[in-house]
């Protein structure tokens, strides 16, 4: 019998084996097994309703052998048809137990996608520099609707692939089969969804100190760091952490910089780490972020360390908007 999905759901077989040896044992030897589907039906529904991915199952009053199952995470319906199966109860040797189990565990997969498309498990969300997705050869090129804005880098880019482990895919289809998704904004809501670095306490957030840069850093897994970005509770999780106003960078696929706009020196050290470019940049400017919980983080122009000795010292930043902002240091 193939594996079953009934022990995910946390269903025992107590229930369903002995209603069935019931069902079965208490007929006459030459009446129709299970009564033409009236005895079957009741069985399978017994099933399938105990699973915690079935909201309910309404019988069809008109077919003994019929009945549309509700899936409650996903709100689907399934049509489930049994004529199949009392087919096989009727006319094969076979354990009745096992076949209905088995025909209740190939419905159930139908509303579980993550059995039936296995590869949406290995979707995740990953941030590159805009041009150098652009240029990328015809057998690395991405359709537009692929890629996506990241909040605050106009110079980045962000698209769903398909993490094995053992390599990285590009994702060039919205209908690819191995997915089962219509659109690239299901894809990528899907690579969302699969990168839990900050609902899952995984990204750690470490701060320099001499001789060290000043700025911090947040390490995941020296691969998907600037991805973080693009969660939707990375400036609440900044919110925890740094609280105060800042610059945010992406000089690296592996680098979240974070320079508090009152530390000169973290302002110095990440302004001479983003001076070039280096491989696998994405870029070399920074974003501006409030220091609010869940505000956006905004495309910066320009900004410049100004003062110092016998001047005040300020850092001013100028956004893509045109508003300037400036803090003392």
């Amino acid at each position: 019998m193939k594996s079953s999905i009934f022990t995910r759901a946390g269903i025992g077989l107590g229930l369903i084996l002995s209603v069935g040896v019931t069902a079965t044992g208490g007929q006459d030897k030459d009446a129709p097994l299970f009564e033409g589907g009236r005895m079957l039906r009741p069985l399978v529904q017994d099933v399938l309703q105990s699973s915690a991915l079935i909201e309910r199952c309404d019988p069809d009053s008109s077919d003994p052998l019929r009945m549309l199952c509700l899936f409650g995470e996903t709100g689907g319906t399934v049509d489930v048809r049994m004529n199949g199966l009392l087919a096989r109860l009727q006319g094969l040797p076979v354990d009745p137990r096992a076949e209905i189990l088995t025909f209740a565990n190939d419905v159930l997969i139908q509303g579980d996608p993550d059995r039936i498309f296995p590869d949406r498990t290995r979707l995740r969300p990953i941030v590159r520099a805009r041009k150098g997705v652009e240029r990328a050869s015809d057998e690395e090129q991405l359709p537009t609707d692929a890629l996506f804005n990241v909040p605050g880098f106009p110079e980045a880019v962000a698209f769903a692939v398909r993490d094995d482990a053992n390599a990285v895919h590009l994702v060039r289809r919205a209908d690819d089969p191995l997915l089962g998704y219509a659109d690239f904004s299901e894809v990528m809501t899907r690579a969302l969804s699969n990168a839990p670095w900050i609902r899952q306490g995984l990204a750690r957030l470490e701060c320099g100190s001499s001789p060290e840069p000043q700025y911090c850093r947040i390490n995941v897994d020296q691969f998907y760091e600037s991805s973080l970005v693009l969660d939707e509770g990375f400036t609440a999780w900044l919110a925890a952490e740094v609280g105060e106003p800042s610059l945010i960078a992406l000089p690296s696929r592996s680098e979240v910089l974070i320079a508090p706009l009152s530390q000169r020196q973290a302002l110095e050290d990440l302004q001479a780490r983003l001076k070039y470019n280096r491989p696998y940049a994405i870029t070399n400017k920074a974003a501006y972020w409030n220091g609010s919980p869940h505000s956006p983080l905004e495309a910066v122009q320009k900004w410049t360390l100004r003062g110092g000795l016998f001047l005040p010292a300020r850092a001013v930043v100028r956004m893509e908007s045109g508003e300037v902002v400036s803090f003392d240091l």
